[in-house]
């Protein structure tokens, strides 16, 4: 069973940094306590108080920080995100997506799912909890999508 992943987009916005510490705080007390089996991508501006806290002993081993400076490419990590958030979709809606084409989606889809998200991980996020809804064709909503 693959882990669940939670997106927390602009953990830097929360106004002050002792409620930015108090999300960070519960974050790695689950982590500890629980042993959960779950990926947490936390995108924010290098704030000090919020680098700081993540370099700490407190997340050594369940936290990796990753700058998204002028050297990062972030778009081979959304397209390494989709690619493996749509092989998920595909495997689960198998019955729906008997007669879909493979590969599915085509490297031009991924693409200019990729050029779309700009650089943010919420765009691609949001299209695939729309296209991995339950009660659709998978395939369908991408074509809506694109």
């Amino acid at each position: 069973d693959s882990p669940r992943v939670l997106i927390i987009d602009g953990l830097d916005e929360c106004s002050g940094s002792g409620n930015q510490q108090r999300i960070l705080s519960v974050i790695r007390e689950a982590m500890q306590k629980y042993n959960l089996s779950l990926r947490i991508l936390i995108a924010s501006r290098p704030e000090r108080s919020i680098k700081e806290s993540i370099r700490s002993a407190n997340f050594e081993n369940i936290c990796h920080w990753m700058p998204l400076d002028d050297t990062y490419q972030v778009s081979s990590e959304i397209r390494k995100y989709l690619q493996e958030r749509f092989h998920e979709i595909r495997r689960r809606h198998s019955d729906l997506m008997i007669h879909v084409p493979r590969p599915w989606p085509i490297s031009q889809q991924i693409e200019y799912l990729v050029e779309k998200a700009s650089g943010q991980f919420i765009y691609p996020s949001t299209v695939l909890k729309y296209i991995d809804d339950s009660g659709a064709v998978p395939a369908d909503r991408l074509n809506i999508v694109l």
